[in-house]
């Protein structure tokens, strides 16, 4: 892993880049490419799911996405000199769907992601073909409503990235994202000086000690991305969220990474920590 990966930085530059090369929607490309697409629309639109290399196509056999849709890969345009590419790089493709424009399409895609419904059930197909596209080697996983008028403009945005692209992948390769949410307890009780309320107490002293779980899980993660904490609602049952990141992990690592957290909070007896994974590396691919 390149040593730039170890700061947040590079988690925006990966981001950059992928927005760089998917950042239009099917009604912006199909504008902009009019002549090129004989200046009508589409019946459909291409779903784009996530970038990956050298798949093969057994793998992903049967998947299918957000629509219902076959599942397939869109690989790269090599252009009039494809023995161009270098000897050995891998042929990145893209994994995509066919939909209907008229429900997935731009004009739809305002009612669709504003349904909270139709925006988990769209969300988890979303996440399955990524996933299991994870399953099989690095991927860069786009954004939900990533969508091109046809194949041949995304064989030509790849074409155009792959360097940016394989080396995200390369980035990638053999890493996992986790996520970690650490909660101050309102309700834990412990010992705290007469001059200051126990709340008052308990939230510095967790907020020191979370502090330090945070340095700890940075220290053993490729990457990390930090979420800024909301500040305590006093009367919140929930508990405060004090610390809330995404750490990029080397897979080998991954139940050391689980127990690490949890041992951390347990001594405080305040605190309580959640850990989701393992995901595709969702965080470091876009905004931070």
């Amino acid at each position: 892993m390149r040593n730039g990966l170890r700061s947040t930085t590079r988690g925006e530059r990966h981001g950059d880049r992928a927005r760089s090369v998917f950042r239009r929607s099917a009604a912006a490309a199909v504008k902009g490419d009019g002549e090129a697409c004989g200046g009508s629309a589409a019946s459909e639109v291409v779903w784009v799911y996530a970038v990956t290399a050298d798949l093969d196509t057994d793998q992903i056999s049967g998947l299918t996405g957000v629509a219902g849709e076959p599942v397939r890969v869109v690989p790269q345009a090599d252009g009039a000199h494809p023995g161009r590419r270098p000897p050995g790089t891998p042929r990145i493709g893209a994994v995509v769907g066919s939909v209907d424009d008229a429900m997935f399409g731009e004009h739809s895609l305002t009612s669709l992601l504003t349904d909270l419904t139709s925006v988990e059930t769209v969300g988890r197909a979303h996440h399955k073909v990524i996933a299991s596209t994870a399953s099989a080697g690095p991927v860069v996983p786009l954004r939900l409503a990533t969508t091109y008028p046809d194949d041949a403009t995304i064989r030509t945005l790849l074409a155009a990235r792959r360097a940016e692209l394989s080396e995200m992948l390369q980035d990638f390769a053999g890493r996992q994202e986790w996520g970690v949410k650490v909660y101050v307890e309102p309700w834990a009780v412990a010992a705290r000086p007469a001059c200051e309320t126990g709340r008052e107490w308990r939230w510095v002293a967790a907020e020191a000690w979370v502090e330090k779980i945070g340095q700890a899980l940075s220290a053993i993660a490729v990457a990390t991305r930090r979420h800024p904490s909301l500040d305590p609602v006093p009367g919140d049952q929930a508990g405060w969220l004090a610390l809330h990141g995404a750490y990029l992990l080397s897979a080998e690592r991954s139940a050391e990474f689980g127990e690490i957290v949890q041992a951390l909070a347990a001594e405080h007896d305040a605190l309580r920590a959640d850990v989701t994974g393992p995901w595709p590396p969702y965080s470091f691919c876009g905004p931070n």
